[in-house]
């Protein structure tokens, strides 16, 4: 191993694990409303990362696509709207990015998604453990 190899090695491994954690871009605040708690966002790579990392901590999983031409375009501004089984809204926001990640109860829920006047419906089944993100993707229509 080089000199430098060594000294870098090294170097990585004194570095305190809580002075990388706060060298990662941080989360934006949670956001309550009743019992759910949630948070929103992933402008830019490293919010989308840190929201990617996050996804396994929260039992629901939101992502909002956009499809233009042959690209994949992450959406802001999608209104999410959360009913569970006995049609109660549960959580109604505007996402202010790609991402929402929500705490909420195990359970049957129905989220409707509104981007540019289109709305795309899901029925979902929430665990008390976090599942595969749910992807809205909608087709651009220019």
């Amino acid at each position: 191993m080089r000199p430098k190899r060594i000294a870098s090695a090294l170097l990585t491994a004194c570095i305190p694990a809580a002075a990388l954690a706060a060298t990662q871009t941080p989360l934006p605040a949670e956001h309550h409303q009743g019992s759910v708690a949630f948070i929103t966002g992933g402008i830019g790579k490293d919010e989308a990362k840190a929201f990617e990392s996050a996804e396994k901590r929260f039992p629901l999983a939101l992502e909002f696509v956009d499809h233009v031409g042959k690209r994949d375009e992450f959406l802001a501004g999608t209104d999410v709207k959360l009913t569970d089984a006995h049609g109660k809204t549960v959580l109604s926001a505007t996402a202010d990015g790609p991402f929402l990640l929500a705490r909420v109860p195990a359970g049957r829920y129905t989220v409707a998604a509104t981007h540019d006047s289109k709305t795309m419906t899901r029925h979902i089944v929430v665990g008390a453990k976090a599942g595969q993100p749910i992807v809205f993707e909608w087709k651009a229509s220019a």
